[in-house]
């Protein structure tokens, strides 16, 4: 994470909530510990991997970054575990905040960490009845217990679950800062909330890095005013005609002549 977006972040915060919570990690690598979970998985493509969290059953949520810039050969793997996944799904479309490219290409490195939202289309649903979508939830109070599911550097062959971390601050913008264990490939990672027994993602990992006594921090953008706009505009996109031909390399905002992924920004 910059170290610009940090003094801001430092500027603006709040006192932190204290952790009431035990944490715990768990790599959920068999079927009957996924339960729950099956709906989160690796978001691949041939410059890298970040993780994503279906709340369609033909579109997974992640962070912007990980696909601006990475291609157009991305691949939906739910619920991958060591090399098998429930079911795999090439991506077909893409949408971004519509405040994020601007924020990148201006250095606003607040407003892009506050819009580094993405949705991602599957070329077809996934309808296996373990893999049911996530409901989009409103951000909990401060010192509220999360959860964490993520493919991180050195545990991306199989979901961790990491419990009872907590929502430490929540800034101006739509950021909030948890003390999840994030790392590399957990970007785009869903950050979920309980609702009435059953988990529900609030928000999705930007970055993070270590408080001076070596703590990891996490920052996490709230979707609850984000996705609904992004999922107007993948359902309008669907009038378009289908690509099916061999994926070319697109810059945000162009449209698709001769095949691959079209990416959108909401409006266009």
């Amino acid at each position: 994470m910059s170290l610009r977006f940090c003094l801001i972040v430092a500027l603006i915060s709040v006192v932190a909530a204290t952790t009431p919570y035990a944490q715990t990690k768990d790599r959920l690598d068999r079927r009957d510990v996924l339960f729950g979970y099956e709906g989160v998985g690796r978001l691949e493509s041939a410059r890298g991997q970040c993780t994503a969290a279906l709340i369609a059953r033909d579109v997974a949520v992640t962070a912007a970054h990980c696909v601006i810039g990475k291609g157009t050969d991305f691949v939906f793997r739910a619920a991958y575990s060591d090399g098998a996944a429930l079911a795999t799904r090439r991506v077909e479309d893409i949408v971004v905040a519509p405040g994020y490219i601007a924020a990148r290409n201006s250095s606003d490195y607040r407003a892009q960490t506050a819009n580094d939202v993405a949705l991602v289309r599957l070329v077809s649903p996934i309808h296996d009845a373990n893999t049911d979508p996530y409901a989009i939830a409103r951000t909990p109070r401060q010192g509220a217990a999360l959860t964490l599911a993520s493919y991180g550097r050195g545990r991306s062959e199989a979901l961790t679950l990491e419990r009872g971390c907590v929502l430490q601050t929540r800034f101006r913008g739509g950021v909030v800062e948890i003390d999840c264990d994030a790392t590399y490939g957990s970007s785009g990672a869903p950050v979920f909330t309980q609702v009435d027994g059953r988990p529900q993602v609030f928000a999705v990992v930007t970055g993070g890095l270590d408080d001076p006594e070596g703590r990891p921090v996490t920052y996490a953008v709230e979707l609850a005013q984000i996705v609904p706009g992004l999922l107007t505009t993948l359902r309008n996109n669907r009038a378009l005609a289908p690509v099916n031909t061999g994926a070319r390399r697109l810059s945000v905002g162009d449209r698709a002549a001769g095949g691959g992924i079209r990416f959108h920004r909401p409006g266009e």
